[in-house]
């Protein structure tokens, strides 16, 4: 009888456990698509979580984009909560970007950093922006 109370409490407490990091992980969190809403955008997808060396290339990537003014709609996809995306968008690193034109479709991606200091290629996502706002002219 100890016997099975002691095992009815191990796996209550690994049921538990495993319930709570299901919540924190966000696996049940809704999972909506990006809103486009009909204009570029460009996705940002980067992690929180990481090696040390992982996590400066991931903090720099966020302090350029922090820093960056973007002429368009930036959406932030943290590749740990939204796996979903990352397979839609073919995406197996961080941090990447991607632009997206105004019908949804992918006209360009970053997904090699260019070093650990500044990972991100700005610079050309700018050049494509704007390639891309002068193919939208009359």
């Amino acid at each position: 009888m100890k016997r099975n109370v002691v095992w009815l409490l191990f796996f209550g407490v690994l049921a538990l456990t495993l319930g709570l990091k299901a919540v924190q992980l966000g696996w049940f969190a809704p999972r909506p698509p990006p809103e486009l809403d009909g204009q570029p955008v460009l996705l940002f997808f980067n992690k929180a979580r990481g090696c040390e060396c992982e996590l400066l290339i991931y903090h720099n990537a966020n302090s350029q984009m922090d820093n960056w003014r973007a002429p368009v709609r930036v959406i932030n996809i943290d590749l740990d909560q939204r796996p979903d995306l990352a397979q839609t968008y073919g995406v197996i690193r961080a941090p990447t970007l991607i632009l997206l034109d105004s019908a949804g479709e992918i006209v360009w991606r970053q997904d090699v950093g260019v070093s650990d200091e500044a990972p991100l290629d700005l610079d050309s996502a700018e050049a494509h922006l704007d390639k891309l706002f002068e193919e939208s002219l009359p």
